[in-house]
């Protein structure tokens, strides 16, 4: 029978691209039952907003600009849009937790595949906590952004792990803080490289479901769709919105990149502690004590 894979080890980048497909492929059922459980709700709610927006759109692309019309689809395509981009940042925000939350469960119960109900209670203690640290996040980022393009980058990328720490280790935002700089430190661009090719990845998933949504809106004159035009719009946004559970991808390669950097600053230590946790505690479902 074939080990389930080891999280707390040292690997190259490589490895930790390989290990991050290993991961969902083995955990591809459990993973996606908790997604669609936990986050279907706003997936579904995502689909309808993009469905609307994008018919406001192509009216605003097929309307007589002179028409009393004109006037009212800017405001009513920026409004829809507005709320289709909020709910596509929170259903990312969600698919991101539910994954560190299965992660986390995965490795205080040693490597064993989590319950609905484990990451379900993970993901409703950790939600308020995760929330805050990543409005203050965003807001590091944005003034990283505005001194300089390259600063913004460097902080997005250590930012990075504060939230796997928060929830990984049941920290506090400046003890995560602190330790994202502290073991980020001559890796930098290992972490960078990874979030950049699971990005690029993720983008090209949801590439699959945009463009043909874009052609359909801005060339429906040209196309003479007619009937049609609703029912692709349709089928493509629920592709989107389903394509938005690829951002797994980048949430287990940063916890790798977490598992691995952890590993090479504190060494073995950090293992036995955890994995002697695990065996003192009879309730898998409890969370592990703070860190500072």
């Amino acid at each position: 029978m074939k080990q389930p894979i080891e999280l707390r080890r040292l690997r190259d980048f490589g490895q930790i691209v390989n290990d991050s497909f290993t991961f969902l492929k083995e955990n591809f059922k459990p993973l996606f039952k908790a997604l669609f459980v936990i986050c279907g709700f706003f997936i579904l709610i995502g689909i309808i907003s993009t469905v609307f927006t994008y018919m406001n759109m192509s009216s605003m692309f097929n309307m007589d600009m002179n028409s009393y019309d004109a006037q009212s689809k800017p405001l009513e395509y920026f409004v829809g849009a507005m709320v289709s981009a909020f709910v596509l940042l929170l259903t990312q925000a969600f698919i991101y937790l539910v994954t560190l939350c299965y992660i986390s469960v995965y490795l205080q119960k040693n490597n064993t595949t989590p319950t609905l109900a484990e990451v379900w209670g993970y993901f409703r203690y950790y939600f308020f906590r995760v929330l805050g640290s990543s409005i203050l996040i965003y807001f590091i980022i944005i003034i990283g952004f505005i001194f300089c393009i390259i600063p913004g980058i460097y902080l997005g990328t250590v930012c990075a792990l504060i939230i796997p720490i928060i929830v990984i280790e049941n920290s506090s935002f400046g003890y995560a803080f602190n330790k994202s700089f502290r073991i980020i430190k001559n890796n930098w661009w290992l972490v960078f490289g990874v979030i950049f090719v699971m990005s690029l990845i993720v983008g090209v998933a949801g590439s699959i479901a945009g463009v043909p949504i874009s052609i359909i809106t801005v060339g429906d004159k040209f196309l003479s769709l007619k009937g049609f035009k609703l029912p692709l719009l349709i089928i493509f946004s629920v592709l989107r919105n389903i394509l938005l559970l690829a951002y797994v991808l980048p949430a287990i390669a940063v916890c790798l990149c977490y598992f691995n950097l952890a590993e090479e600053k504190e060494g073995t230590g950090l293992l036995g502690r955890i994995e002697k946790l695990g065996k003192s505690n009879d309730d898998q479902s409890t969370l592990p004590a703070e860190e500072f």
